[in-house]
């Protein structure tokens, strides 16, 4: 990790273990763009911010109040 002053940053392997996940996905995160980066010679840096802002970014299915009923004749064209 690099700290200077409040400013954190973490590598890649760090981002993978506080999101467990592996490293090899992480890095896939970032060269798709999924979690913003900067490389600084070998090694990608995420910031405390863009850690969070991945994080939040993803979709949960957690407190979903709404119950679905399925219309089985949803999308089937009828012929009377």
């Amino acid at each position: 990790m690099i700290e200077v002053d409040d400013f954190k940053a973490f590598d890649a392997n760090e981002v993978a273990e506080m999101l467990c996940l592996k490293y090899r996905t992480v890095t896939r995160y970032i060269q798709a763009g999924k979690i913003r980066a900067r490389k600084i010679g070998k090694k990608y840096f995420v910031t405390e911010k863009d850690v969070k802002s991945f994080i939040l970014a993803q979709e949960t299915n957690f407190g979903s109040d709404k119950t679905e009923e399925i219309d089985l004749y949803s999308g089937v064209i009828r012929e009377d």
